[in-house]
């Protein structure tokens, strides 16, 4: 039997909570596991820190399962979608939409705010990119995705296109070595 890790991420994609799991990846390698299994569950949160976290697992040299355990938000599909398998919850659901920016009370050039708003079409762009890369589905059809206002889908609606394999709840088994990160 494989020696694996079970990860609980219940938590928003924000530069603590990121460090955190990065450190727990870091030390599963580091302790020779030959698996890793999330169970995720997350709204979203920091485009960079959450395009930098699926880059970091897509590139882990051993088997990584996610499995959604409720919902998976924004930039939470990329995490997500870098397992080498993904499997969704029955009452599971994955929403997909374009990204903001929020900007305390300021004064803004019509030059900042194209550059702002070309930044935010960018980064847009790359969380497409990142989740049809790592779930292998048409780019075009994760663009659909994230249209204006986004779109949720259901475990049965991710699974007919081809964003998780099966739906299945989790199980942990006895004696199971696991970690719990949360934004507590």
């Amino acid at each position: 039997m494989a020696k694996t890790k079970y990860i609980v991420f219940t938590a928003n994609v924000q530069p603590i909570t990121s460090a955190k799991l990065r450190q727990v990846i870091t030390d599963c390698i580091n302790q020779k596991y030959e698996e890793l299994y999330f169970l995720i569950s997350s709204g979203g949160g920091d485009v960079f820190e959450g395009l930098s976290l699926a880059a970091y697992i897509n590139a882990l040299p051993m088997k990584t399962v996610m499995h959604n355990i409720g919902q998976v938000d924004s930039v939470a599909t990329a995490i997500f979608a870098s397992g080498k398998e993904r499997i969704g919850s029955k009452n599971a659901s994955f929403m997909f939409h374009g990204v903001s920016m929020n900007l305390e009370k300021s004064s803004l050039a019509e030059s900042q705010l194209k550059e702002l708003y070309n930044s935010l079409k960018k980064l847009k762009e790359d969380i497409a990119k990142g989740v049809s890369a790592y779930a292998g589905i048409e780019l075009s059809k994760i663009q659909e995705l994230m249209i204006e206002g986004g779109v949720t889908l259901t475990a049965e609606e991710a699974k007919t296109k081809g964003f998780i394999s099966n739906i299945a709840e989790p199980t942990i088994p006895a004696n199971a070595d696991i970690i719990s990160i949360s934004n507590g």
